[in-house]
């Protein structure tokens, strides 16, 4: 009978009116008081499953008189048989609550969905009450029954039994007054009331059709679903997510379940059979443990380094349940919690499918659980990485610390981080000209870890986040908000010195990504942060120039500004040296940057949140779809930092330097729409057609050929695999390889993952490169620069889009791709349907199809099907080949041989399979599985849909992330195979159009020079040029002549410089060069029919229009193709 003090929920009086909202408070009440009300309550409630036509159910509570208060409840419906029991001799309401262990439910044999057993409930309330009455109606009897008891049922008053009148309807009502002397109360406190009241509010949503009422108001609730919502608006439950929403479902007709998200560790409203089960039970359990367990599973498959375990969702999980079980036990009378075991339930609450990703989805439970897994983990870490300031000189490989730092004048020193050891080198030897008591350094090794989203596990391990916390005594948890804090450090400045280019930008990011993730007051303080920069580009002048000292140039813009103002004279002066790494300086620059420090330093500038706001969203993987935004935007492509700025904030470095590595990562990873190619595809098929490699070359040496001629920035290893990925013919790879595999060059079996060493496989170009990229567009391309070499072209424009011939996959910054590989054939089709469309009198009837392409990989013998929107469905193949065996004969697309194999290793461990064996070639698959007779027929009876099913032998290609750069250099998205022909075809088009310029002037160019040719030969034969042979004249003058006869120099038809004249001596040295075997009869005669030859392609080329040209090596590609086999047309195209 004690008082107790406990977090419960409460109905919230500050709601807005007409609208309910629950809360949790903490309370102080009588347990029993409120178990005695909670009895007759759930026998009211009893009665709804008794009789359905029951509609209401009214609860008054009278505080009138403070020490004695009025409990009544009502309900309509079924009453209580007015009639003598045959047994026990009395009127059964008496017997219900006038006797103990007795009642209508007591019987454990039969089945109850009730909450009450009459047995104690209903009885002790009875004895606990000064007064206790019950009425009821029973309309089968036509009576009217009611009795009253006294003195804790001591005194029981005989009962009163009169007719119903007429019209009245069965009711029972229970009225009673607690003995607040037994409960040690004076009057019903405040609390008390607010739970009764949240009780029957808790009745109103345990039934769907009963209108409950208290002290005559109507409850505003009407079924679970409202109820649950009563919930959502608690602030303490609120999620970080703003926009989540709770999943209620009803399961079946014995479980209704709601879901919210929770910050205040699990919590739980459960009703068994209308019994408010307070401390939960088995019921919940059952249900928690399928949320927690699905959830845990998404979240260790999104966020796999977080190893998330049922245990840590459920504090985040805030859960409902209204459910019915068969003959309910619980631990007490109280019955606070359900111990049945989920055996005995009667039914399951299977959650299905739908719920459980709806939860997964709508709540916030994941967000709040990946938010709370961080928390911790960087709490323990704040134990783990905490370090102190040290005096002592620190044992850190590859430190050299400053003398002073950890001691009294620490915030006088500078830390420089340098990008790998040569740029230490480079530091150190400046070291000589600032000395070493204030300024340390410590080299990087490769890129920081992104520790926005990294695990405790991670940062622990990682020794560069290690070591630079223990360089500079970083303790985490620390705020760094004060100057003394900030002077606690072991280094006042931290000084960043990367190579200015896309990578070293990037380490400057990640670098303040690691301040800003866990000291943002760093990066907020002044002078904290500082950027090294050394010229990118110098002028340095030659031996036998006047100019003496060289000019340092810190951006490209600088540079080329410079050079247009300087005349082509004077650009003879100098030699250009351009510097790309920190390891490109010497020492003695190194010490002529340290001389005038400042002059090379960049101050970082805090300019306000924005500034932190840009950095979460270029590090922070939940930011991914605003990436895409920020990369979309407009930039300098030469901006980097350079000293002439001398501050530059982190907005405008996130924005104008940092976006220039995210935009090349894309064009790394993802490829151009109009030539298929990403980067370093491109430089390998421009390495190739340089060199024309049609000899089989070394892949090793190829990679170092084009590292050499297209200034490939990074690791040969990297082009290795671009180089043997382009090789590669096997089926599920490409459909048209750009380059010849002569070699092992990965087979189905790994993927291409078991291909031979570069330095044993050789490669040349495929016989399709060149008629796909033809040699006469060389020449019309765009060729990028790359320290003024000239390297590969911006992109090719092959004579199909070879993006859907042989398809790409590629991750960047903020943006993917997936694209599947389409039949060459019916590409071809397509794009000759829409050549001929162009045609006025084809385009009525000839207009080319819109609909997309289905995918097609060569040599692949299952089915493709389209299996909705955007969405597509690859199956592999599978036949009895008698009662016991089944031959598997292909695999899905992206499933290999080795990889499926443990499929059927894990059948047969099931023993679902005997067994199995092995009869590959090297281009197809084949499993033959053998199955005892037993099983055999559980087999035959599948269809080939489930016997595909059953054997895993599908796989999906989805076209709804379909990205790829346009001519513009900005990502597109595409819907469908023909939205990628739509933008490549005006290109293609455009460039036959020029190459039909360039060909014709080229070819009128020819035919000017063979004139001139034969003219001359013809002069000198005939004595009008004899003066050439015979009079001594200078090239000068004999220059001067034959311009003077008409002759056209060089300069106009070789470099198209038509205004050209002849007063340049060498304009004519294509004939004074002429050998005297060129006077000859004979080969005069061979100048004049080349001539003719010439002249007759000229006029061909000219009646050809550009679209003819198209059209022609289309189908000189299509037949080359269905002659070589492996690419058989879907349907024959007319030529």
């Amino acid at each position: 009978m004690e008082k107790v003090t406990e977090n419960v929920w409460i109905v919230n009086e500050n709601a807005i009116e007409n609208k309910v909202e629950m809360t949790l408070d903490s309370i102080e009440y009588v347990p029993a008081l409120y178990k005695i009300f909670d009895e007759i309550v759930v026998n009211a409630l009893d009665n709804k499953k008794r009789d359905r036509t029951m509609q209401k159910l009214d609860v008054v509570i009278d505080t009138t008189i403070a020490n004695e208060p009025c409990i009544m409840v009502h309900n309509d419906g079924r009453g209580i048989p007015v009639q003598i029991h045959p047994t026990e001799g009395i009127y059964v309401p008496e017997l219900v609550f006038g006797n103990l262990l007795t009642g209508s439910n007591f019987d454990d044999g039969s089945t109850r969905f009730t909450g009450g057993r009459h047995g104690y409930g209903a009885k002790l309330t009875n004895i606990f009450s000064k007064t206790f009455v019950v009425e009821t109606g029973d309309t089968i009897t036509g009576m009217k029954y009611r009795q009253v008891w006294r003195n804790n049922m001591r005194e029981r008053e005989r009962p009163e039994i009169e007719p119903l009148p007429a019209g009245d309807k069965d009711y029972t009502r229970i009225s009673f007054s607690p003995d607040l002397n037994l409960f040690q109360l004076e009057s019903l406190s405040t609390d008390t009331l607010r739970l009764l009241e949240k009780r029957v509010y808790d009745v109103a949503g345990c039934v769907d059709d009963v209108t409950v009422s208290l002290n005559g108001s109507i409850i505003p609730i009407s079924g679970f679903e409202s109820y649950i919502q009563a919930f959502k608006g608690d602030q303490k439950l609120s999620s970080a997510k703003t926009d989540f929403s709770c999943v209620i479902s009803r399961i079946n007709r014995f479980w209704h379940i709601g879901v919210l998200p929770s910050e205040v560790g699990f919590t739980q409203v459960s009703f068994v059979n209308g019994i408010s089960t307070l401390r939960g039970g088995t019921h919940v359990l059952h249900v928690a443990e399928q949320i927690t367990k699905r959830v845990a599973d998404h979240i260790a498959k999104k966020y796999s380094e977080l190893n998330a375990t049922p245990a840590q969702v459920k504090p985040y999980l805030a859960l409902y349940i209204n459910c019915m079980i068969e003959n309910p036990t619980f631990d007490s009378q109280m019955k606070e919690c359900l111990t049945s075991r989920p055996a005995s339930f009667g039914t399951l609450c299977n959650l299905p499918d739908r719920f459980l990703k709806a939860v997964i989805r709508d709540t916030g439970i994941v967000e709040q659980t990946v938010q709370g897994i961080r928390s911790k983990q960087r709490s323990a870490l704040m134990k783990k990485v905490s370090t102190a300031r040290s005096k002592s000189i620190l044992n850190v490989s590859k430190l050299e610390d400053a003398n002073l730092a950890g001691g009294s004048q620490s915030h006088e020193c500078s830390l420089i981080l340098t990008e790998g050891d040569s740029a230490k080198a480079l530091a150190v030897a400046g070291l000589a000209v600032v000395g070493r008591d204030r300024f340390g350094v410590f080299p990087l090794r490769g890129k920081l870890l992104n520790v926005r989203d990294a695990t405790i596990n991670q940062l622990s391990k990682n020794s560069e986040f290690m070591n630079l916390c223990t360089i500079l005594g970083l303790q985490m948890g620390e705020s760094y908000a004060t100057i003394e804090k900030r002077q606690q450090l072991r280094y006042g400045h931290v000084i960043v010195m990367t190579d200015q280019d896309h990578d070293g930008s990037h380490i400057k990011g990640l670098l303040f990504n690691i301040f800003h993730t866990f000291w943002p007051n760093l990066l907020r303080s002044k002078e904290f942060i500082q950027v090294f920069v050394t010229p990118i580009i110098k002028a340095i002048p030659k031996r036998d120039s006047q100019v003496k000292s060289p000019l340092s140039f810190y951006s490209s813009p600088d540079y080329l500004e410079w050079r247009k103002n300087l005349a082509a004279d004077e650009r003879k002066n100098y030699y250009i040296k351009y510097y790309k790494g920190l390891g490109t300086s010497t020492s003695a620059e190194a010490r002529e940057y340290f001389s005038n420090l400042k002059k090379h330093l960049i101050q970082m500038k805090w300019e306000g949140e924005e500034d932190g706001q840009l950095l979460e969203m270029v590090f922070s993987k939940a930011r991914a779809h605003d990436r895409k935004n920020w990369l979309l935007q407009n930039y300098d492509v030469n901006s980097f930092l350079c000293k002439k700025q001398g501050v530059f904030s982190y907005s405008d470095f996130v924005n104008q330097e940092l976006i220039q590595f995210s935009r090349a990562d894309n064009t790394r990873s993802i490829p151009s729409a109009i030539d298929g190619l990403k980067t370093s595809q491109r430089k390998v098929l421009f390495a190739c057609l340089k060199k024309k490699l049609s000899q089989e070359m070394k892949v090793a040496q190829l990679a170092g050929y084009c590292s050499e001629h297209t200034a490939y920035h990074h690791g040969e290893a990297s082009l290795h695999s671009t180089i043997v990925n382009m090789a590669q013919d096997y089926v599920g790879s490409n459909n048209i390889n750009m380059l010849y595999p002569s070699g092992q060059f990965g087979t189905r079996l790994q993927g291409g993952k078991d291909a031979a060493s570069p330095r044993y496989i050789f490669t040349k170009l495929s016989k399709y490169t060149r008629l796909i990229y033809p040699e006469e567009d060389d020449a019309l391309l765009r060729y990028n620069d790359d320290d003024g070499i000239s390297v590969e072209p911006q992109y090719y424009v092959p004579i199909i889009p070879m993006l859907l011939i042989n398809g790409c996959e590629g991750i960047g910054t903020g943006w993917s791709t997936y694209i599947p590989n389409h039949n060459p054939i019916e590409v071809i089709d397509r794009v000759l349907c829409r050549i001929d469309s162009l045609n006025s009198q084809h385009h009525l009837d000839q207009s080319p199809p819109s609909e997309s392409l289905l995918p097609w990989f060569r040599g692949f013998r299952g089915t493709i099907h389209a299996a909705g929107l955007q969405s597509y469905t690859t199956q592999g193949t599978i036949r009895h080949l008698n009662a016991t065996t089944l031959e598997i004969a292909e695999l899905p697309i992206g499933k290999w041989t080795d990889d499926y194999k443990k499929t059927l290793w894990d059948l047969l461990q099931k023993k679902l399979i005997r067994s199995f064996t092995e009869h590959h070639s090297e281009e197809h698959v084949c499993f033959r599985i053998q199955l005892s007779r037993a099983d055999s027929t559980f087999f035959r009876d599948m269809t080939p849909v489930e016997l595909i099913q059953f054997f895993k032998l599908e796989s999906k290609l989805n076209t709804n992330n379909m990205h790829a750069f346009d001519t513009n250099s900005t990502l597109q998205r595409f819907s469908g195979s023909d939205d990628i022909i739509k933008m490549f075809f005006p290109v293609r088009l455009d460039l036959y159009k020029r190459r039909k310029e360039y060909l014709v002037k080229k070819h009128e160019c020819d035919v000017l020079e063979l004139q001139n040719r034969i003219r001359f030969i013809s002069q000198v034969s005939t004595g009008d040029l004899q003066s050439i042979l015979t009079r001594k004249m200078t090239k000068r003058q004999v220059a001067c002549l034959l311009d003077s006869q008409g002759y056209t120099p060089e300069q106009q038809f070789r470099y198209g410089n038509m205004s050209a004249n002849g007063n340049s001596s060498e304009g004519f040295d294509y004939l004074l060069n002429m050998s005297m075997w060129s006077f000859t009869l004979d080969k005069a005669n061979k100048l004049e029919e080349e001539h003719k030859k010439r002249l007759t392609e000229l006029h061909t080329l000219q009646e050809t229009t550009p679209e003819e040209m198209w059209r022609r090596e289309l189908l000189t590609l299509r037949e080359k193709l269905v002659e070589d086999g492996g690419h058989q047309p879907v349907s024959e195209f007319t030529k």
